[in-house]
Formats: C-alpha cells, structure tokens, sequence
C-alpha cells in the first residue's frame, strides 16, 4: 500500500516478502546489542521516497565530494530514534530542534545499534507516553533508517566536541567514559536522506518490569 502526502513525496508500505522488508527487519534484530532488549515485533515498515530531501542529500554528498578531492563519500545506514519520526520521514532532519546541551553539540545523532535509538523513539530515555514505562512491550514505537554521508570523520571519545571541528563533515563518538557503544553526529540536516519507517513493539527480557493494561 502507498499512501502519497502531496505532489513528489510518497510512504511506500512494503509486504513482508519483499526484500527491502527482509533486509531492514534483519539490520533491525541483529544490532541489538542491549541485554534487555530480547527483540522487536514489527509491525510495518515504510519506504520513503522523497524527491526534496533526497535532491538536497545528492547535492550535499557532491560538494562533500568535492572538497575531499573527488574522493567517494563514505555513506552508513544509520538509525535515529525519535517521538517525531513521522514528521521527519515527511519533511526531513531539522537542526533547529537539536540542543546545545547535547553531548556533542547541536547536531542530528545516529546511531550503528537499534536497540539505541530504540531508547529515543519516546524521548531521550523517556517512558512511553500512555502506561509511563520505559520498557513498555506493547505501545508501538518508531524508529527510521537513514542513508548518512558521513565524508571525513573526526573520530573521539570524548565530549569536547559541540560543533563539526575545521576540515571534517561529521563526528564518531567512539566507546569510552562517557558511551557504551558508538554514534555518529551531523551537522547539516542534508546529509542525511530518511529512508525506512519502521513501526514496531520491543520485546524485553521477563526479569525487568514489564508493562500492562490496568
């Protein structure tokens, strides 16, 4: 099923046989990588397909091109956990929302591990919004796939960094003190192109507290 917002964007719903499902299903369950996190029940997963945001995305991968020479851009499938993912599939990234309290500045973060940003699809670590519970099992979250040119890297494990350092187009903050597993940060909303929707439940494991109906 397709479902069009308006003239040049378009949320294609994938069938489960398809191999764009199978493929974000699988990057989905196998980069858990929180103990309790047991797995995911999806529940459909969206294609995107937006001719603004990716006309910006082509341009900016360019330019990053160009200023390292014409050397190929070096692009990840990241995830990014959000209670807006939805309006950001329609309209794309906008760094006017982030924070400069952020660990790393005012920048769009991403992470390798879905079970990450599993923990921002209510918020920063924030209890889903109907039983208050942050493991809750049976409210449907979101989370989205994005392609990220990432270009030159600035690579560190610590939390000096609050905007993108000269000569470099994105930071990896690495494990250390202060993460546990990696992520990566933007500064410029075009250098990431929003591509899967996933809408799903979390599965976690039976001795943390679990969420019910009253």
């Amino acid at each position: 099923m397709s479902r069009r917002w308006y003239d040049g964007i378009q949320l294609e719903e994938l069938k489960r046989d398809q191999p764009a499902f199978k493929y974000v299903e699988d990057k989905m369950k196998n980069t858990i990588v929180h103990k309790e996190v047991t797995g995911y029940q999806i529940q459909k997963i969206y294609r995107l397909n937006n001719k603004y945001t990716w006309s910006h995305y082509k341009n900016r991968r360019a330019a990053i091109s160009e200023e390292m020479g014409g050397r190929h851009v070096e692009e990840k499938r990241l995830f990014h956990g959000s209670p807006k993912a939805d309006t950001i599939a329609k309209e794309g990234f906008d760094r006017g929302f982030a924070k400069d309290s952020c660990m790393f500045g005012s920048g769009v973060y991403f992470a390798e591990h879905s079970s990450k940003s599993n923990n921002f699809a209510f918020g920063n670590h924030q209890p889903c919004p109907t039983h208050n519970n942050k493991k809750c099992s049976i409210c449907v979250r979101s989370v989205l796939l994005c392609k990220v040119a990432l270009g030159r890297i600035y690579e560190t494990t610590l939390s000096t960094v609050s905007a993108l350092p000269a000569g470099y187009h994105s930071v990896k903050a690495n494990p250390g003190l202060l993460l546990l597993f990696p992520e990566y940060i933007i500064y410029d909303d075009k250098q990431v192109y929003p591509r899967f929707l996933i809408e799903y439940t979390t599965d976690y494991a039976s001795d943390g507290p679990s969420c019910t109906i009253v």
